[in-house]
């Protein structure tokens, strides 16, 4: 028979466990609001809302807790919250009510930790969603951020997700690229630190400098064959976004295993200064995919202008199904310095159009290897003085093994090629239409006849304007392209490649009858 004390201990253990339960507490939502609220009042509820910032950033924040911002309010300063989420429970700051985004305008915040308007410091599981950003200070040109995130001797630093914020006019340094609209640094030596998980989706980046988005961190330093210390960044997505006007660059990425960076518009970036519109940088397996850039600006005396860049330390990168129209340097550069222990091996780039850039369609510069050009298409109009392939010496070195397999070079200009001293380039299966310069490389199984594209260089903004490049029926391009091993599962408008039979030349699979 139990004993009377065994029960009442059973009875009393629930209640035992509901005492030390709540010490994992509950999450709340805190309400922040620039006209009515009261920083005295407790804030859980739109009626005790907070006021400002100072109170916000004077609290550390439990995981799960929301802070909310209402609708058409605005702040000046810096917003600096303090705390981390954790794994199930990230802490999440957004806006509550109708009407515009909540604008956190930093004006400049020179005298305040990482010069930002939003700034989090070793930090992790954090969500930052539906804010306008500023940081504008007239006259000014110390490097500044509209986001700044930085990581400092921590470890992992996990789930940093931006979404859907309007970030704009951040006039910055544009003598470092570390500094613009959003930013993500890495610093310290003594323990070894990455972001793990951080998506930046659906943002509006406009008028900042140097640059929209960007990262770096202190633990990149490799070469080849040997990954030294370096610590890159993984799960990493930036989709979804907009950027314009940038000073120079609208997206670097740096340092990171895989990123994913997909259906992304870069539109008329590098207006003070020269830069590609994106590049990697340092980054192994980076997939660029579904972006379109153009209007990317180039002046005399600069350097770059282009809508892509698979830039040095990179191993692996894919660029495919990209539009890239009317930059004033270029549809991409694959490029590496020729220093000892520099690298940018196995670059793909397949399967994208480019209409009507300037420059150098293809700028292919310095220590470069084992690059693979396949199954693009290249419109070149009439009049046009386009270069439309540049292999270029940088420090001394040269590429070497580039391959360009079933591409369309659509050429109605006067631009040429020019290969320098670059060693073992391959051609097999091109077709080399329109005008027929000097320089146009030989090809064992070239075509000069007209592909029969539906309706080349019609395309506008959009990648929805593109059939143009689709190829009509009886198209010499149609089933006559050499076989590669890694082919993409899809063509550029996401018909499906026969990995059974030839592919056709171009961005586009017709689909023959059986």
């Amino acid at each position: 028979m139990k004993s009377t004390r065994d029960s009442i201990g059973k009875s009393l253990l629930p209640l035992f466990l509901a005492v030390l339960l709540p010490l994992e507490l509950a999450a709340e939502t805190y309400h922040i609001d620039s006209a009515a609220g009261d920083d005295l009042a407790a804030g859980n509820s739109i009626d005790t809302a907070w006021r400002t910032l100072k109170k916000v950033n004077a609290t550390t924040f439990m995981p799960g807790d929301r802070i909310l911002f209402k609708a058409g309010g605005a702040w000046s300063g810096q917003l600096h919250p303090k705390g981390s989420g954790n794994l199930d429970k990230p802490i999440m700051i957004d806006r509550y009510g109708e009407g515009p985004r909540p604008i956190i305008a930093g004006q400049g915040a020179t005298e305040l930790p990482g010069r930002a308007a939003v700034y989090l410091y070793n930090q992790e599981y954090f969500e930052i969603a539906n804010l306008e950003i500023t940081n504008y200070l007239e006259g000014d040109s110390g490097a500044k951020c509209g986001i700044y995130v930085l990581a400092e001797d921590f470890g992992a630093v996990h789930h940093i997700h931006l979404r859907n914020l309007f970030v704009h006019d951040v006039n910055g340094n544009l003598k470092t690229k570390y500094n613009g609209g959003v930013f993500l640094e890495v610093v310290g030596s003594k323990k070894k630190t990455w972001f793990d998980d951080l998506l930046i989706e659906g943002c509006h980046i406009r008028d900042v400098d140097r640059t929209g988005i960007s990262n770096q961190s202190e633990w990149r330093f490799r070469s080849l064959e040997d990954d030294g210390n370096w610590v890159p960044n993984k799960h990493v997505v930036i989709r979804n976004n907009i950027v314009e006007r940038a000073g120079q660059n609208g997206l670097i990425v740096r340092c990171t295993d895989s990123p994913l960076i997909e259906h992304n518009l870069f539109k008329d970036n590098g207006g003070k200064g020269t830069g590609n519109a994106m590049f990697t940088y340092n980054c192994d397996n980076a997939l660029v995919q579904f972006n379109e850039s153009y209007g990317t600006k180039f002046a005399p005396g600069q350097i770059d202008g282009a809508g892509f860049d698979s830039d040095y330390q990179c191993k692996n990168s894919v660029f495919q199904y990209n539009y890239s129209h009317d930059n004033d340097h270029g549809f991409i550069l694959v490029c590496c310095q020729g220093r000892t222990t520099d690298f940018n091996d196995g670059t793909v780039v397949r399967y994208n159009i480019s209409q009507n850039d300037g420059g150098n369609v293809f700028r292919i510069s310095g220590k470069v290897t084992n690059t693979s050009i396949y199954n693009n298409v290249l419109y070149q109009g009439p009049k046009r003085e386009t270069r439309v392939i540049w292999h270029k010496e940088w420090d001394d070195a040269w590429p070497d093994g580039t391959a360009y397999f079933n591409n369309i070079f659509y050429n109605l200009g006067s631009g040429g090629y020019d290969f320098g001293i670059s060693k073992d380039n391959r051609f097999e299966s091109n077709i080399f239409y329109g005008n027929h310069p000097d320089s146009e490389p030989e090809d064992p199984h070239k075509l000069t006849s007209d592909p029969l594209l539906v309706a080349p260089g019609e395309g506008k903004v959009g990648r929805d304007s593109l059939a143009g490049y689709q190829l009509k029926k009886g198209s010499p391009a149609i089933d006559s392209g050499q076989k590669i091993s890694d082919m993409p599962p899809v063509d550029f408008w996401g018909n499906p490649l026969h990995r059974s039979r030839v592919p056709d030349r171009g961005a586009f699979e017709y689909e023959v009858e059986q």
